[in-house]
C-alpha cells in the first residue's frame, strides 16, 4: 500500500519528467498556471446552482461570493468568442456534452438520429450512447475518410427524417463541410436539428481559423475544452436558438448536478487569456501542423494525406508500418526520447494501427521556426532508432518552453506571487503556517 510520501514522490517524479518532455497527444492540451489555480482552492469543494442570483435560491452558499466568476466571466466570454446567444458551461467533458445533446435534442425513446460512420471519423461512443438512450441510430458515410456523400445523405435524411444530426468527427484531419451539410439537411428534412461536436476543433473555431458552425447554419455546437482549446478538462454547449437552449437547460437540471465550479472558473480564466492570443495561436497551430508534416516527410517518414497537405487542423497520422516500425514500437521509442504520442487503431479507413500526433500543445508551449526542424530531427531519429534515446531525450529537454500564450509565469510578477500565496494558504489551511513572505496580505501590501 502506498503511503502519502510515496504519492508525493511519484508526483514529483512525474513533474520532473513532464518538464523535460513534450506532449504531442492531440487530445490533450496544456493551460497556464493561473488558469489551474482555482483547482487547488476552496472553491473546488463548492456547488454553484444560483446562476440568476435570486436571494431566495441560495440553497448552497459556499460559492456565493464567487457567483460573478461564472455569470460575469466564463459565460459571457464563451458567448462572445463563440458568437452565441446562449451557452452552457455545465457539461463535465466532451462525452458529457454528447450525452446532454442526445438526451435533449435527440427526441424521446424510439426517435431517429443520424451520426457519422467511423469510416469518416465518427466517434466510437456516439452510436452506443444513443442506443442506450433508446434512440435509433443511422450513419452517414462518404467516399473517403475526410468527406461526406451529400447526395446519399439527402436520400437518407428524406427517408428517415431524424430528430437530430449529430456530427461527431473524432478522428479527423479535415473537418466536414458544415455549411453544405446543413443546407442538405434543411432541404431534405427541414425539422431536423444539426449539432456539431467541436471537441477536436474548439480552439480553432474560437480562434477564427475554422468556420463557426452557427454561422454555417447549425443549431448548436460544443464539446470538450482541453484539446485545441488550452483549458481545463470540461465541456461546453453553444447555440443561438432560444428553444434549443431551453431544451438543453431543462435536461441538464437532472443530468448534471455538480458541474465542477472550480473548473468553470478555470475555464473563464483560460477564455480571458484566449481572447487576447487565440487568433494568433489558432493560426500557428495550423501552420505548424502542415509544416511539421512536410518536415517528417522530407526526413523519410510516411505521413498520411500528404496529397492533401497533411491536415487542416492540429492532427497528423503516421503510417510507421510503411517505414518498417510497428506503431506501438514507434510510440515506445518516442516515449523514451521524451515525446508523448498516441498509437491507436480505428482511424478512418486505416488498416491496423497508426501513430497519431498533434501540434496543439507544442504550439502552445511556444515552439516555432527552427525549433520545429529540431523537433522533426529528434522525432524521426527516435522512430527509426538512429540515435540513442538518452541523447534524443536530452535534445527534447533543451527545446524552449516559452510563455508565449497564456499568462506569463515570471515568478517576480505581483500576479504570480499572489497566486503562490493562495497556493501556500491552501496547502497550510489545516494547521500549517504560511511563510510571511508568501502570505496574501504581505504581497497585497507591497
Amino acid at each position: 500500500m502506498l503511503e502519502l510520501t510515496d504519492v508525493l514522490r511519484l508526483l514529483e517524479d512525474h513533474e520532473r519528467s513532464a518538464d523535460r518532455a513534450l506532449s504531442m497527444v492531440p487530445s490533450e492540451a496544456a493551460m497556464s498556471g493561473i488558469a489551474k489555480l482555482p483547482l487547488l482552492l476552496d472553491v473546488y469543494h463548492r456547488y454553484f446552482f444560483n446562476e440568476g442570483g435570486d436571494p431566495a435560491s441560495w440553497h448552497f452558499r459556499g460559492g456565493q461570493n464567487l457567483r460573478e466568476l461564472e455569470t460575469d466571466l466564463t459565460v459571457p466570454l464563451l458567448a462572445e468568442l463563440g458568437r452565441a446567444g446562449r451557452v452552457s458551461v455545465r457539461p463535465l467533458s466532451g462525452l458529457g456534452t454528447m450525452t446532454l445533446v442526445l438526451a435533449s435534442l435527440g427526441g424521446p425513446p424510439g426517435s431517429d438520429v443520424m451520426t457519422l460512420s467511423p469510416d469518416v471519423g465518427g466517434h466510437y461512443a456516439t452510436a452506443r450512447l444513443a442506443t442506450r438512450l433508446g434512440l435509433r441510430v443511422h450513419e452517414l458515410g462518404g467516399p473517403d475518410p475526410h468527406g461526406l456523400d451529400l447526395e446519399h445523405a439527402r436520400e437518407r435524411l428524406a427517408a428517415v427524417r431524424p430528430a437530430l444530426v449529430y456530427v461527431d468527427q473524432s478522428h479527423c484531419l479535415f473537418p466536414v463541410d458544415v455549411a453544405s451539410l446543413v443546407e442538405t439537411v434543411r432541404r431534405a428534412s427541414p425539422g431536423t436539428r444539426v449539432h456539431i461536436d467541436t471537441s477536436q476543433w474548439l480552439g480553432l473555431v474560437l480562434g477564427g481559423v475554422f468556420d463557426n458552425p452557427l454561422d454555417c447554419g447549425a443549431d448548436s455546437f460544443g464539446g470538450s475544452t482541453h484539446k485545441t482549446f488550452p483549458g481545463p478538462q470540461k465541456g461546453v454547449f453553444l447555440t443561438r436558438d432560444p428553444r434549443v437552449a431551453e431544451q438543453v437547460e431543462e435536461t441538464q437540471e437532472y443530468l448534471i448536478s455538480s458541474h465542477h465550479f472550480a473548473a468553470t472558473i478555470s475555464l473563464g480564466i483560460a477564455l480571458l487569456e484566449f481572447r487576447r492570443f487565440g487568433a494568433e495561436y489558432a493560426r500557428a497551430v495550423v501552420d505548424n501542423t502542415r509544416r511539421f508534416g512536410a518536415l517528417l516527410t522530407e526526413r523519410g517518414l510516411t505521413v498520411m494525406a500528404a496529397d492533401r497537405g497533411y491536415s487542416a487542423g492540429h492532427q497528423l497520422w503516421l503510417d510507421t508500418d510503411a517505414d518498417g516500425v510497428a506503431p506501438r514500437v514507434a510510440s515506445d521509442r518516442l516515449f523514451r526520447a521524451g515525446l508523448r504520442v498516441n498509437f491507436m487503431g480505428g482511424l478512418p479507413r486505416v488498416a491496423g494501427q497508426a501513430v497519431r500526433i498533434g501540434l496543439n500543445e507544442p504550439t502552445y508551449r511556444g515552439l516555432a521556426g527552427p525549433e520545429l526542424d529540431e523537433l522533426a530531427d529528434v522525432f524521426t531519429a527516435a522512430v527509426l532508432a538512429t540515435e540513442p534515446p538518452e541523447t534524443l531525450a536530452a535534445r527534447v529537454a533543451r527545446l524552449p518552453r516559452r510563455a508565449r500564450y497564456g499568462e506569463a509565469a515570471d515568478p517576480r510578477s505581483p500576479l504570480v506571487r499572489r497566486a503562490l500565496a493562495l497556493c501556500a494558504a491552501a496547502l497550510s489551511r489545516r494547521g500549517g503556517e504560511v511563510p510571511a513572505e508568501l502570505s496574501v496580505a504581505s504581497i497585497r501590501n507591497e
